[in-house]
């Protein structure tokens, strides 16, 4: 929300191209217009990568990229965003500038940023995405291979599927929580299931893009075509079709979803994390205790607790702590979160969804409903359409 909305409301088509909008131009001040550029870097900088086939990313600042080294997490100035390439396995890393003139000189600091050395030294893809808004919306995009440390060339990764991978699972699983804990919170009735045809053997990986439009996916439109309204998931399997969970966010006009397999995954992955948290609970008490939380008082007012109350740079401090001594846990526990991961993975694709979540939903056809939809073969995403203009909401 916080990144569409903006857009909607600074930019314009105007014929084929999008372009700032008189509100931008004439109306906003700098410091807007300074936070918008880096809305607007962000947000193109995620769709050119997705175009290259990247799958889902992650900030920079709130995880560690496999295969980095443990001073990560104290870099200062580290790219904006990593992701692992599902056709290669091969980690990204991303920084993503944005203005309403792009210079030089910030592309030259965004490459600084992805030059990070020793921190990483397994071969991985640095992207460098420079987008501006004069005259009318466009990017430059830089690519460079890098290859791992003390090696003078980068050999090619050999493709692995999810089936194959253990490690591409795990990351997959990882970056799609917050889809999975949304789907957990939303009301149950609001869950529902969409048929997603199968993609062709092979199809997705040999043109490096395994995101499908459905409105035009042929598979899809078939499927959909002998599964009755009120038929269930069993029907959809009948076909050989995938059967996607999906809901919608509340303040959205965004429905995200994901398979049965991979739903399983991040269950699974979640169990593996609260016994991550259980053992720092255990072996740290202390971590946690000295935590400033809040606490809501008899008339049901919310304050600080003050008997403990830290000043920010101390509260920093202790997250940093807690997160660093959790993340040696995890890196313990790595091989017990893999089995765990692949087993999840395993149960449910091949159980159902009453079997996951004690529950048989409803078919839906988001396409039906106005929405533009999108899948892989194991997550899911539509926007209404009418969201996907950005002359609906600017006068």
């Amino acid at each position: 929300m916080a990144r569409r909305y903006p857009l909607s409301a600074y930019l314009v088509r105007a014929g084929s191209e999008v372009v700032p909008s008189v509100v931008y131009s004439h109306g906003t001040e700098s410091s807007t217009r300074t936070a918008f550029g880096y809305h607007v870097g962000m947000t193109m900088a995620e769709w050119a990568c997705q175009k290259m086939g990247l799958g889902p990313t992650t900030h920079a600042e709130s995880a560690t990229p496999q295969g980095a080294a443990p001073g990560w997490a104290k870099t200062p100035s580290l790219p904006d965003l990593f992701g692992t390439h599902p056709v290669t396995s091969e980690l990204w890393l991303v920084e993503a500038k944005g203005s309403r003139r792009l210079g030089l000189r910030p592309r030259v600091k965004g490459a600084k940023q992805l030059d990070v050395g020793a921190l990483v030294p397994v071969p991985h893809q640095k992207v460098l995405c420079g987008t501006s808004l004069e005259r009318r919306l466009f990017m430059m995009i830089d690519v460079e291979d890098t290859p791992p440390v003390g090696s003078g060339t980068s050999d090619s990764v050999d493709a692995e599927t999810l089936d194959q991978d253990d490690e591409a699972l795990l990351e997959l699983a990882r970056s799609r929580m917050l889809t999975n804990l949304a789907l957990t919170s939303l009301p149950r009735g609001g869950l529902r299931i969409t048929a997603v045809g199968r993609p062709e053997e092979g199809a997705a990986a040999a043109r490096r893009d395994p995101i499908r439009l459905l409105e035009s996916d042929g598979a899809t439109t078939e499927l959909r075509r002998h599964v009755a309204p009120g038929a269930g998931d069993e029907a959809i399997r009948q076909r050989n079709g995938l059967e996607m969970l999906a809901g919608r966010i509340p303040g959205t006009g965004l429905m995200l979803g994901m398979s049965r397999r991979l739903y399983g995954a991040c269950r699974a992955l979640a169990y593996a994390e609260r016994r991550v948290i259980t053992r720092v609970r255990e072996e740290q008490p202390g971590y946690m205790e000295q935590l400033p939380r809040a606490v809501q008082r008899p008339d049901g007012t919310v304050a600080r607790w003050r008997e403990r109350q830290m000043n920010d740079r101390a509260h920093e401090e202790r997250i940093a702590e807690v997160q660093e001594y959790a993340r040696r846990v995890r890196e313990e526990q790595r091989d017990d979160q893999l089995r765990s991961v692949r087993a999840g993975f395993t149960m449910g694709g091949r159980g159902s969804w009453v079997h996951l979540i004690d529950l048989a939903p409803r078919l839906a056809v988001p396409g039906e409903e106005g929405f533009l939809e999108a899948a892989t073969s194991d997550t899911y995403l539509a926007v209404e359409e009418e969201a996907l203009d950005p002359d609906a909401e600017v006068e």
